[in-house]
């Protein structure tokens, strides 16, 4: 191919090459607050990149034997990805003393598509041709493009899973939510909807026989690096929100309840503290923390919060940080400040946790409530 032939196509390709290399290196040099996690993200970087090299020889040389059986052996990158993906949610918000990692059975589908590209050695690339032409390929393009959008399907269903846990386990140990959570969730319901519709045009080429020239299985392999490479720009801009957050594992933490004198005397010390000494005006507040003020376990005050307060550390906290914010207001204190900095004052870390709470706590918007407050 020389300079005359160079297609649009091609130049996207190798400017996509370049930033996958560039961000898996850049990455790695980012502060280390995230590094088992980006070391994950720079790997599909990386994969990226090749995946985006095969798809440059796949339209420049599609006629070379040796490249196009490259572009066979590339393909079996793409059954990792789900995977990875869900390895790369699990380092980011899960805190565990044992490091997650790929299991053995994960890396089976790719390298069973590996052994199949490898059988296929055996003919000439004008022998696949003629077997291609004869429909020989049919049923195995159509297992191996199934078996893709299931593992995708798969390993989306479980990133969604985990990502409901971290919601549940954040609220029993914060006192706010993290922008780590709707990245996430901002995440993977692209990739779902990536997979939807592959899906779709997946059951539609072979069921009515009809191919969408804009979205197929080339369009799919082009998405996953794009997509990625959004990821690794904004991980570099943003690189203080990828924290880990710890979820416990156990379905129950509390073995026995607390003896009357031990509730009483909890109680009165976490009046103290939440009345008298207002901790909860502390916007980074954690059960840990609060715990520690009060000279006991993370899962006695769990307990003591569930059982008598019949609430999460989450709602009990933000209920008099609203608490706070309320008794501002009838000072008239909204009149001079706006409702953010008042939220601010009163514990809140951000406006989306803030109204969250709000509208769990009252039913209500703020500004709505203000506005009753202001009628009656």
């Amino acid at each position: 191919m020389y300079m005359s032939d160079l297609r649009i196509i091609d130049l996207v390709l190798f400017l996509g090459i370049s930033q996958g290399f560039f961000l898996a290196i850049i990455i790695q040099l980012l502060p280390k607050k995230n590094l088992s996690a980006n070391l994950v993200l720079s790997l599909i970087l990386f994969l990226s990149a090749i995946m985006l090299t095969g798809r440059l020889y796949y339209y420049g040389y599609e006629e070379n034997e040796f490249f196009a059986r490259l572009v066979m052996l590339v393909d079996s990158i793409i059954f990792l990805f789900g995977p990875l993906l869900y390895l790369y949610v699990r380092r980011m918000i899960v805190s565990s003393d044992v490091k997650p990692v790929l299991r053995w059975v994960e890396f089976l589908p790719s390298a069973l598509h590996l052994m199949y590209v490898l059988w296929t050695y055996r003919f000439s690339i004008i022998q696949l041709q003629e077997m291609y032409d004869n429909g020989f390929f049919t049923i195995p393009f159509f297992i191996i493009e199934l078996s893709i959008i299931i593992l995708f399907t798969i390993y989306i269903i479980k990133c969604f899973i985990i990502l409901k846990k971290f919601r549940l386990a954040e609220e029993r140990i914060l006192s706010f939510h993290q922008q780590i959570y709707v990245y996430l969730m901002i995440l993977i319901s692209i990739f779902a909807l990536v997979t939807v519709f592959w899906f779709l045009n997946f059951a539609k080429s072979y069921l009515l026989h009809t191919y969408n020239p804009y979205f197929n299985y080339n369009t799919v392999w082009l998405c996953i690096p794009i997509i990625m490479y959004v990821v690794g720009f904004y991980s570099i801009r943003q690189p203080e929100i990828f924290r880990v957050a710890i979820l416990t594992p156990k379905k129950k933490i509390f073995k026995s309840r607390l003896s009357k004198a031990k509730i009483e005397q909890l109680t009165a010390d976490l009046e103290h503290l939440l009345v008298h000494d207002k901790i909860y005006l502390n916007p980074n507040l954690t059960l840990a923390r609060l715990a520690t003020q009060l000279k006991t376990s993370t899962n006695d005050v769990s307990w003591l919060l569930n059982k008598i307060h019949k609430c999460n550390f989450y709602e009990y906290i933000n209920t008099y940080r609203v608490q706070e914010f309320i008794s501002k207001i009838n000072k008239g204190e909204h009149k001079r400040h706006t409702i953010l900095a008042l939220s601010l004052d009163s514990g809140f870390n951000s406006k989306s946790t803030f109204n969250k709470a709000f509208k769990i706590i009252l039913r209500d918007t703020p500004s709505n409530y203000i506005k009753k407050m202001i009628k009656d």
